[in-house]
């Protein structure tokens, strides 16, 4: 078989549709050369930071990793998988400080809410990351259930659990760092 390359700007525009159309956004139109400028001026990492909730550590790496281990745990949710970047990048003779996501959750809780929004299945499971940023200092970042609320409008009549949601990643955030104590 032989494989067929599609116009970008078209791919694009469909993307968007389909996306506006799971969200109900009225607006379809593709991205503008000024539209791609303007958001090169915005500094990425505030920008991604706005969509999760960080909570500084107490500990170094491993102490916390193992603090949110435990935290899950205690909280009977399911961990589906572990992804340790670092090692990855030592894999490929590169160096990098710790980072490992965590990826769990409660399918009795996330089915509920991608039976509401199914595009919700690329959100979920929710990730934990516990990383040491650039000053060394270890920090625990998981999504912002705001940010899930803003980003699909349809979850409106599941406030109760995003609420319910939130604060348990606060508490877990907050166990893994210390920072209940």
């Amino acid at each position: 078989g032989k494989t067929r390359l599609f116009h970008k700007p078209l791919i694009a525009s469909a993307l968007l549709a389909a996306v506006a159309t799971v969200t109900g956004c009225k607006d379809t139109a593709a991205p503008t050369a000024k539209a791609d400028m303007t958001a090169k001026t915005i500094d990425p990492v505030a920008q991604a930071a706005s969509r999760y909730s960080v909570t500084e550590s107490s500990y170094d790496h491993a102490e916390t990793l193992q603090r949110l281990y435990e935290a899950l745990d205690r909280r009977d949710l399911t961990v589906f998988a572990s992804v340790d970047h670092a090692a990855g990048a030592r894999g490929v003779d590169l160096e990098m400080n710790s980072a490992t996501v965590v990826i769990f959750g409660s399918p009795r809780i996330g089915t509920s809410l991608m039976q509401a929004v199914p595009l919700l299945s690329a959100e979920l499971p929710l990730r934990a990351a516990v990383y040491v940023d650039g000053d060394g200092v270890t920090k625990v970042a998981t999504t912002s259930v705001t940010a899930l609320g803003r980003d699909y409008p349809l979850l409106e009549d599941q406030a109760g659990k995003l609420q319910a949601i939130s604060g348990n990643l606060a508490a877990l955030r907050a166990e893994a760092a210390g920072a209940d104590n």
